[in-house]
């Protein structure tokens, strides 16, 4: 059965945020990278790959619905942060965004009655949830670290260390 077109415009626009997240992503991994941090860095091109990933599995879903693809313009992604810890908090923040999208997209679902639709996004929460947890436990770390430069050495050290699912 083909997907509505409310459900459609959803996904489309679903697409369009894990797009633009990994487009955030990439600006801060560059940040990172000019300020000689290559461990956190990495830990955003990770991020970036994943969030390409959803965006993909959306796409594909999509796709196997009959549905059309309708890509949005993406906006220029920041690029002035002050410090690491801004960087975080702004990450934590885009995660709590997609995951309230995630969730007003399964509403819709719902209420459009398509079972399809909701059992597909169910990952997608699950996801999240490790998502949110991934992003809080680092920032937790970076807070703790506060302006002690070699302690973020060590974090960059660690969470470089991180490898893609």
């Amino acid at each position: 059965m083909a997907v509505s077109t409310t459900i459609e415009a959803a996904i489309n626009q679903q697409i369009n945020y894990e797009i633009t997240a990994a487009y955030n992503y990439l600006a801060m991994a560059a940040w990172f990278e000019r300020d000689n941090l290559p461990g956190f860095a990495g830990w955003m091109m990770i991020q970036r790959s994943e969030e390409l990933d959803h965006a993909m599995r959306l796409y594909k879903f999509l796709m196997d619905r009959h549905g059309k693809l309708d890509l949005g313009a993406l906006g220029k992604p920041r690029h002035d942060y002050k410090n690491v810890e801004e960087i975080f908090v702004a990450a934590q923040q885009q995660e709590v965004n997609n995951t309230r999208a995630i969730h007003n997209l399964y509403e819709l679902a719902i209420n459009e009655k398509d079972w399809a639709t909701q059992s597909f996004l169910k990952w997608f929460i699950d996801e999240q949830v490790e998502e949110e947890k991934v992003m809080s436990e680092a920032l937790g770390l970076i807070h703790h670290a506060g302006d002690n430069h070699s302690a973020l050495l060590m974090l960059d050290q660690r969470l470089g260390t991180r490898s893609a699912k």
